[in-house]
Protein backbone atom coordinates (compact mmCIF):
# COMPACT_ATOMS: atom_id res chain seq x y z
CA UNK A 1 0.00 0.00 0.00
CA UNK A 2 1.46 3.44 -0.90
CA UNK A 3 2.88 5.58 1.87
CA UNK A 4 0.33 8.36 2.25
CA UNK A 5 -0.66 10.60 5.07
CA UNK A 6 -4.27 10.27 6.14
CA UNK A 7 -6.49 11.88 8.73
CA UNK A 8 -8.92 10.26 11.14
CA UNK A 9 -11.15 12.41 13.31
CA UNK A 10 -9.06 15.41 12.28
CA UNK A 11 -5.74 13.94 13.47
CA UNK A 12 -2.84 13.51 11.04
CA UNK A 13 -0.53 10.65 12.13
CA UNK A 14 2.91 9.71 10.88
CA UNK A 15 3.38 8.24 7.38
CA UNK A 16 1.45 5.02 7.02
CA UNK A 17 4.53 2.79 6.97
CA UNK A 18 5.47 4.06 10.42
CA UNK A 19 1.88 3.69 11.59
CA UNK A 20 1.90 0.06 10.49
CA UNK A 21 4.91 -0.67 12.68
CA UNK A 22 3.10 0.83 15.65
CA UNK A 23 -0.17 -0.95 14.85
CA UNK A 24 1.62 -4.31 14.81
CA UNK A 25 2.46 -3.77 18.47
CA UNK A 26 -1.17 -3.26 19.52
CA UNK A 27 -3.23 -5.92 21.30
CA UNK A 28 -6.34 -4.79 19.38
CA UNK A 29 -6.88 -6.00 15.85
CA UNK A 30 -6.69 -3.35 13.13
CA UNK A 31 -7.90 -3.91 9.56
CA UNK A 32 -7.80 -1.29 6.79
CA UNK A 33 -9.99 -1.75 3.72
CA UNK A 34 -9.80 0.53 0.68
CA UNK A 35 -12.56 2.37 -1.15
CA UNK A 36 -13.61 -0.85 -2.90
CA UNK A 37 -13.94 -2.70 0.41
CA UNK A 38 -10.84 -4.82 -0.19
CA UNK A 39 -8.49 -5.44 2.74
CA UNK A 40 -5.19 -3.60 2.22
CA UNK A 41 -3.69 -4.06 5.69
CA UNK A 42 -4.23 -6.16 8.82
CA UNK A 43 -2.01 -6.20 11.90
CA UNK A 44 -0.80 -9.29 13.75
CA UNK A 45 -3.43 -8.91 16.49
CA UNK A 46 -6.23 -9.10 13.90
CA UNK A 47 -4.68 -12.27 12.50
CA UNK A 48 -4.50 -13.79 16.00
CA UNK A 49 -8.07 -12.83 16.97
CA UNK A 50 -9.69 -14.04 13.74
CA UNK A 51 -7.39 -17.02 13.19
CA UNK A 52 -6.37 -16.16 9.61
CA UNK A 53 -2.81 -15.21 8.53
CA UNK A 54 -2.41 -11.58 7.51
CA UNK A 55 -1.22 -12.69 4.07
CA UNK A 56 -4.52 -14.53 3.56
CA UNK A 57 -6.52 -11.43 4.50
CA UNK A 58 -4.91 -9.00 2.06
CA UNK A 59 -6.97 -8.58 -1.07
CA UNK A 60 -10.12 -10.19 0.38
CA UNK A 61 -13.39 -8.24 0.75
CA UNK A 62 -13.83 -7.03 4.32
CA UNK A 63 -17.46 -8.19 4.19
CA UNK A 64 -16.38 -11.79 3.54
CA UNK A 65 -14.19 -11.66 6.62
CA UNK A 66 -16.69 -10.13 9.03
CA UNK A 67 -19.73 -12.16 7.96
CA UNK A 68 -17.98 -15.33 9.15
CA UNK A 69 -18.05 -13.90 12.68
CA UNK A 70 -21.33 -14.80 14.49
CA UNK A 71 -23.07 -11.59 15.56
CA UNK A 72 -24.12 -11.50 19.20
CA UNK A 73 -27.11 -9.83 20.82
CA UNK A 74 -26.27 -6.44 22.27
CA UNK A 75 -24.62 -5.28 19.05
CA UNK A 76 -25.36 -1.73 17.98
CA UNK A 77 -24.85 0.40 14.90
CA UNK A 78 -21.68 1.80 16.52
CA UNK A 79 -20.21 -1.40 17.93
CA UNK A 80 -20.79 -4.99 16.86
CA UNK A 81 -20.09 -7.95 19.15
CA UNK A 82 -18.89 -11.30 17.81
CA UNK A 83 -18.03 -14.75 19.13
CA UNK A 84 -15.26 -16.82 17.56
CA UNK A 85 -13.40 -19.86 18.86
CA UNK A 86 -14.51 -19.24 22.42
CA UNK A 87 -13.40 -15.60 22.35
CA UNK A 88 -15.67 -12.55 22.35
CA UNK A 89 -14.80 -9.59 20.15
CA UNK A 90 -16.13 -6.07 19.76
CA UNK A 91 -15.72 -4.45 16.37
CA UNK A 92 -15.87 -0.78 15.46
CA UNK A 93 -15.43 0.94 12.10
CA UNK A 94 -14.32 4.48 11.23
CA UNK A 95 -13.92 6.28 7.92
CA UNK A 96 -10.34 7.18 6.96
CA UNK A 97 -9.93 10.43 5.04
CA UNK A 98 -7.09 12.05 3.14
CA UNK A 99 -5.95 15.59 3.90
CA UNK A 100 -8.11 16.89 1.05
CA UNK A 101 -11.21 15.37 2.67
CA UNK A 102 -11.62 12.48 0.24
CA UNK A 103 -12.47 9.06 1.65
CA UNK A 104 -9.56 6.62 1.57
CA UNK A 105 -11.25 3.60 3.13
CA UNK A 106 -12.52 2.08 6.36
CA UNK A 107 -10.49 1.31 9.48
CA UNK A 108 -11.97 -1.59 11.47
CA UNK A 109 -10.78 -2.32 15.01
CA UNK A 110 -11.36 -5.56 16.92
CA UNK A 111 -11.12 -5.57 20.70
CA UNK A 112 -11.06 -8.76 22.78
CA UNK A 113 -13.83 -8.41 25.38
CA UNK A 114 -13.75 -12.01 26.60
CA UNK A 115 -12.86 -11.03 30.17
CA UNK A 116 -15.59 -8.38 30.30
CA UNK A 117 -18.13 -10.76 28.77
CA UNK A 118 -17.32 -13.53 31.24
CA UNK A 119 -17.52 -11.07 34.14
CA UNK A 120 -20.94 -9.93 32.94
CA UNK A 121 -22.07 -13.53 32.59
CA UNK A 122 -20.82 -14.30 36.11
CA UNK A 123 -22.70 -11.29 37.50
CA UNK A 124 -25.88 -12.31 35.70
CA UNK A 125 -25.58 -15.90 36.95
CA UNK A 126 -24.95 -14.69 40.50
CA UNK A 127 -27.96 -12.36 40.45
CA UNK A 128 -30.17 -15.09 39.02
CA UNK A 129 -29.03 -17.68 41.56
CA UNK A 130 -29.37 -15.36 44.55
CA UNK A 131 -32.75 -14.15 43.32
CA UNK A 132 -34.11 -17.67 43.00
CA UNK A 133 -32.79 -18.58 46.45
CA UNK A 134 -34.43 -15.50 47.99
CA UNK A 135 -37.76 -16.00 46.26
CA UNK A 136 -38.42 -19.35 47.98
CA UNK A 137 -38.34 -18.11 51.62
CA UNK A 138 -40.11 -14.86 50.67
CA UNK A 139 -42.93 -16.84 49.08
CA UNK A 140 -43.29 -18.81 52.32
CA UNK A 141 -43.30 -15.61 54.40
CA UNK A 142 -45.90 -14.09 52.08
CA UNK A 143 -48.12 -17.16 52.40
CA UNK A 144 -48.00 -17.26 56.21
CA UNK A 145 -48.63 -13.50 56.50
CA UNK A 146 -51.72 -13.89 54.29
CA UNK A 147 -52.89 -16.77 56.50
CA UNK A 148 -52.44 -14.63 59.61
CA UNK A 149 -54.30 -11.73 58.00
CA UNK A 150 -57.20 -14.04 57.11
CA UNK A 151 -57.55 -15.08 60.76
CA UNK A 152 -56.30 -18.64 60.26
CA UNK A 153 -54.09 -18.28 63.37
CA UNK A 154 -56.73 -16.58 65.45
CA UNK A 155 -58.54 -13.27 65.53
CA UNK A 156 -56.20 -10.25 65.16
CA UNK A 157 -56.54 -6.96 66.96
CA UNK A 158 -56.12 -3.61 65.17
CA UNK A 159 -52.38 -3.34 65.90
CA UNK A 160 -51.74 -6.88 64.70
CA UNK A 161 -53.68 -6.27 61.47
CA UNK A 162 -51.62 -3.12 60.86
CA UNK A 163 -48.40 -5.08 61.41
CA UNK A 164 -49.41 -7.89 59.03
CA UNK A 165 -50.50 -5.35 56.41
CA UNK A 166 -47.09 -3.64 56.58
CA UNK A 167 -45.25 -6.97 56.38
CA UNK A 168 -47.40 -8.09 53.46
CA UNK A 169 -46.83 -4.86 51.54
CA UNK A 170 -43.05 -5.02 51.93
CA UNK A 171 -42.83 -8.74 51.16
CA UNK A 172 -44.80 -8.11 47.95
CA UNK A 173 -42.37 -5.36 47.04
CA UNK A 174 -39.38 -7.65 47.63
CA UNK A 175 -40.96 -10.42 45.54
CA UNK A 176 -41.55 -7.96 42.69
CA UNK A 177 -37.93 -6.76 42.83
CA UNK A 178 -36.63 -10.34 42.82
CA UNK A 179 -38.90 -11.28 39.91
CA UNK A 180 -37.51 -8.29 38.00
CA UNK A 181 -33.96 -9.51 38.61
CA UNK A 182 -34.82 -13.02 37.44
CA UNK A 183 -36.61 -11.68 34.37
CA UNK A 184 -33.70 -9.38 33.50
CA UNK A 185 -31.25 -12.27 33.86
CA UNK A 186 -33.39 -14.46 31.60
CA UNK A 187 -33.59 -11.73 28.95
CA UNK A 188 -29.84 -11.12 28.88
CA UNK A 189 -28.90 -14.80 28.86
CA UNK A 190 -31.39 -15.74 26.16
CA UNK A 191 -33.31 -18.09 28.47
CA UNK A 192 -36.65 -16.35 27.93
CA UNK A 193 -39.82 -18.39 27.87
CA UNK A 194 -41.21 -17.64 24.43
CA UNK A 195 -44.78 -18.01 23.23
CA UNK A 196 -44.82 -18.34 19.46
CA UNK A 197 -47.42 -16.09 17.91
CA UNK A 198 -48.20 -12.62 16.68
CA UNK A 199 -48.60 -9.32 18.50
CA UNK A 200 -51.04 -6.78 17.09
CA UNK A 201 -49.70 -3.46 18.36
CA UNK A 202 -52.84 -1.78 17.05
CA UNK A 203 -54.77 -3.63 19.77
CA UNK A 204 -52.09 -4.01 22.44
CA UNK A 205 -51.10 -0.33 22.70
CA UNK A 206 -54.66 0.95 23.35
CA UNK A 207 -55.20 -1.91 25.83
CA UNK A 208 -52.07 -1.08 27.87
CA UNK A 209 -52.91 2.63 27.69
CA UNK A 210 -56.44 2.04 29.05
CA UNK A 211 -55.05 -0.04 31.91
CA UNK A 212 -52.56 2.69 32.86
CA UNK A 213 -54.92 5.66 32.40
CA UNK A 214 -56.21 5.49 36.03
CA UNK A 215 -52.61 5.76 37.25
CA UNK A 216 -52.04 8.75 34.95
CA UNK A 217 -55.30 10.36 36.11
CA UNK A 218 -54.06 10.41 39.72
CA UNK A 219 -51.86 13.32 38.65
CA UNK A 220 -54.25 14.81 36.10
CA UNK A 221 -52.40 13.29 33.15
CA UNK A 222 -53.82 11.92 29.90
CA UNK A 223 -52.51 9.18 27.62
CA UNK A 224 -53.00 9.90 23.91
CA UNK A 225 -52.70 7.05 21.39
CA UNK A 226 -52.13 7.36 17.63
CA UNK A 227 -51.81 4.11 15.66
CA UNK A 228 -51.20 4.02 11.91
CA UNK A 229 -53.85 1.76 10.36
CA UNK A 230 -51.23 0.28 7.98
CA UNK A 231 -49.34 -1.27 10.93
CA UNK A 232 -49.06 -5.06 10.56
CA UNK A 233 -48.83 -7.62 13.43
CA UNK A 234 -45.34 -8.59 14.62
CA UNK A 235 -43.98 -12.11 14.99
CA UNK A 236 -43.37 -11.60 18.71
CA UNK A 237 -44.48 -12.83 22.13
CA UNK A 238 -47.35 -10.55 23.28
CA UNK A 239 -46.10 -10.74 26.88
CA UNK A 240 -42.70 -9.37 25.85
CA UNK A 241 -44.24 -6.54 23.84
CA UNK A 242 -46.64 -5.74 26.69
CA UNK A 243 -43.71 -5.60 29.13
CA UNK A 244 -41.90 -3.10 26.88
CA UNK A 245 -44.95 -0.88 26.45
CA UNK A 246 -46.03 -0.98 30.09
CA UNK A 247 -42.55 -0.05 31.33
CA UNK A 248 -42.13 2.85 28.89
CA UNK A 249 -45.61 4.30 29.49
CA UNK A 250 -45.32 3.88 33.27
CA UNK A 251 -41.92 5.58 33.16
CA UNK A 252 -43.38 8.53 31.22
CA UNK A 253 -46.25 8.86 33.69
CA UNK A 254 -43.86 8.75 36.64
CA UNK A 255 -41.65 11.54 35.33
CA UNK A 256 -44.29 13.63 33.57
CA UNK A 257 -45.46 16.99 34.85
CA UNK A 258 -48.83 17.19 36.68
CA UNK A 259 -51.62 17.57 34.15
CA UNK A 260 -49.31 16.69 31.28
CA UNK A 261 -49.90 14.32 28.37
CA UNK A 262 -48.22 11.08 27.33
CA UNK A 263 -48.28 10.39 23.58
CA UNK A 264 -47.95 6.83 22.30
CA UNK A 265 -47.57 6.50 18.53
CA UNK A 266 -46.90 3.52 16.26
CA UNK A 267 -46.19 3.60 12.53
CA UNK A 268 -44.80 1.18 9.92
CA UNK A 269 -41.56 1.97 8.09
CA UNK A 270 -39.48 0.23 5.42
CA UNK A 271 -35.73 0.53 4.94
CA UNK A 272 -34.88 1.79 1.43
CA UNK A 273 -31.60 -0.14 1.39
CA UNK A 274 -32.60 -3.53 2.81
CA UNK A 275 -36.36 -3.43 2.06
CA UNK A 276 -36.80 -4.59 5.68
CA UNK A 277 -40.08 -3.45 7.26
CA UNK A 278 -40.31 -2.28 10.87
CA UNK A 279 -42.82 -1.25 13.47
CA UNK A 280 -41.74 2.08 14.99
CA UNK A 281 -43.21 2.91 18.41
CA UNK A 282 -42.64 6.12 20.36
CA UNK A 283 -43.63 7.11 23.91
CA UNK A 284 -43.29 10.82 24.66
CA UNK A 285 -44.02 12.93 27.75
CA UNK A 286 -43.87 16.57 28.87
CA UNK A 287 -41.98 15.90 32.06
CA UNK A 288 -38.73 16.71 33.82
CA UNK A 289 -36.55 15.29 31.06
CA UNK A 290 -33.08 13.79 31.39
CA UNK A 291 -29.85 15.76 31.47
CA UNK A 292 -27.30 15.16 28.67
CA UNK A 293 -24.74 13.62 31.04
CA UNK A 294 -27.32 11.09 32.31
CA UNK A 295 -28.72 10.07 28.93
CA UNK A 296 -25.87 7.64 27.96
CA UNK A 297 -26.54 5.63 31.16
CA UNK A 298 -30.33 5.59 31.17
CA UNK A 299 -30.52 1.98 29.88
CA UNK A 300 -27.83 0.68 32.25
CA UNK A 301 -28.73 -1.84 34.94
CA UNK A 302 -29.43 -0.39 38.41
CA UNK A 303 -29.11 3.17 37.08
CA UNK A 304 -31.50 5.77 38.45
CA UNK A 305 -31.25 9.30 37.08
CA UNK A 306 -31.39 12.23 39.47
CA UNK A 307 -34.70 14.09 39.35
CA UNK A 308 -34.98 17.66 40.57
CA UNK A 309 -38.75 18.07 40.29
CA UNK A 310 -40.53 18.05 43.66
CA UNK A 311 -43.46 15.91 42.45
CA UNK A 312 -41.25 13.09 41.15
CA UNK A 313 -40.76 10.20 43.54
CA UNK A 314 -38.44 7.73 41.82
CA UNK A 315 -38.96 4.16 43.02
CA UNK A 316 -37.60 0.79 41.99
CA UNK A 317 -34.02 -0.29 41.55
CA UNK A 318 -33.29 0.98 38.06
CA UNK A 319 -33.88 -2.28 36.15
CA UNK A 320 -36.94 -1.33 34.06
CA UNK A 321 -35.29 0.38 31.10
CA UNK A 322 -32.43 -2.12 30.98
CA UNK A 323 -35.04 -4.89 30.67
CA UNK A 324 -36.79 -2.92 27.92
CA UNK A 325 -33.55 -2.55 25.93
CA UNK A 326 -32.68 -6.23 26.37
CA UNK A 327 -36.14 -7.29 25.17
CA UNK A 328 -36.07 -4.96 22.16
CA UNK A 329 -32.60 -6.15 21.16
CA UNK A 330 -33.66 -9.79 21.64
CA UNK A 331 -35.98 -9.20 18.67
CA UNK A 332 -33.18 -7.58 16.62
CA UNK A 333 -34.69 -4.19 17.39
CA UNK A 334 -33.20 -0.90 18.56
CA UNK A 335 -34.28 1.68 21.15
CA UNK A 336 -33.09 5.23 21.69
CA UNK A 337 -33.87 8.33 23.73
CA UNK A 338 -34.36 12.00 22.95
CA UNK A 339 -34.78 14.30 25.92
CA UNK A 340 -34.60 17.97 26.87
CA UNK A 341 -34.47 18.87 30.58
CA UNK A 342 -37.73 20.44 31.80
CA UNK A 343 -39.38 19.77 28.43
CA UNK A 344 -39.83 16.01 28.36
CA UNK A 345 -38.46 12.77 26.98
CA UNK A 346 -39.22 10.55 24.01
CA UNK A 347 -38.35 6.84 23.89
CA UNK A 348 -38.52 5.26 20.44
CA UNK A 349 -38.01 1.62 19.56
CA UNK A 350 -38.20 -0.32 16.31
CA UNK A 351 -38.95 -4.02 15.87
CA UNK A 352 -38.38 -5.67 12.47
CA UNK A 353 -40.98 -7.88 10.85
CA UNK A 354 -39.38 -11.33 10.71
CA UNK A 355 -41.46 -14.46 10.00
CA UNK A 356 -40.94 -17.41 12.34
CA UNK A 357 -38.64 -15.42 14.62
CA UNK A 358 -37.87 -16.17 18.25
CA UNK A 359 -35.83 -14.07 20.72
CA UNK A 360 -32.12 -14.57 20.54
CA UNK A 361 -32.04 -15.14 16.78
CA UNK A 362 -29.50 -12.75 15.31
CA UNK A 363 -29.17 -11.41 11.80
CA UNK A 364 -27.33 -8.61 10.04
CA UNK A 365 -30.02 -5.95 9.66
CA UNK A 366 -29.73 -2.40 8.38
CA UNK A 367 -31.55 -0.35 11.00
Amino acid sequence: MPQRRFTMNGITPSPLIEAQQILDLLADGVIFSDQDGMIAYANEAASHLIGIPTSAMIGRPITDLLTRLPLLSGSTAKAAKFELNGRYLQGKAATVQMNDGSTQGILTTLHDITAEHEAEEAKSTFLSTVSHELRTPLTAIKGYVEMLASGAGGELNDNQRQFTTTIHRNVNRMVQLINSLIFASSVKSGRLEYISGHTDLGQLIPQISRELQPKAAEDGQQIKVDIDKRLQPLQADPIHMATILEELITNSIKFNRPGGKVWVTAVPETSVESKQSFAVVSVRDEGVGITPDEQPHIFDEFYRAERTSAHVRATGMGMGLSIVRALVEAYNGRIWLKSVPDQGSSFTFIIPHQPDFSPGTTSHLSV
